[in-house]
């Protein structure tokens, strides 16, 4: 028997449904893919190559939001696309792959190790105070 845990409104329409695989109801998925295929439609031609997210939203109907998801999932090929792209996370540029532009990665790597470097340090420097010292807690007596 299904257990209850898995029925939520869909985030799309509101409609109570099963969750098992999509985060959306299957009405909702079958939507989704009726806009996939538009904008897919329009990219074929060679003359809508080189339109942006807003103009193919635009031209399609389909929310600027849902093309950018297209993107990412890979679903919509943007090699032939030069300006296709969506926002990075952090300052907004346009990106083509991942979540973030390569400086925004960049400073988040550099951030991330010295993050370590920090942590690392720390451990050494108690080490260095108590070497070798062994806590009790009393209640191994």
């Amino acid at each position: 028997m299904p257990s209850l845990d898995n029925v939520t409104n869909c985030p799309r329409c509101g409609k109570i449904f099963m969750k098992i695989r999509q985060p959306v109801c299957p009405s909702c998925v079958k939507e989704i893919d009726k806009e996939y295929e538009k904008c897919s439609q329009f990219l074929r031609k060679k003359e809508n190559r080189g339109c942006t997210v807003y103009e193919l939203s635009e031209k399609t109907g389909v929310n600027v939001e849902y093309i950018k998801q297209f993107i990412r999932e890979g679903r919509l090929s943007i090699d032939n696309a030069p300006n296709l792209g969506y926002s990075c996370d952090s300052c907004g540029r346009l990106i083509r792959s991942g979540s973030h532009c390569t400086s925004c990665q960049s400073e988040r790597n550099k951030l991330a190790d010295s993050f370590h470097e920090e942590v690392k340090r720390k451990a050494d420097r108690q080490e260095s105070n108590h070497p070798g010292k062994l806590y009790r807690t009393g209640l191994d007596q």
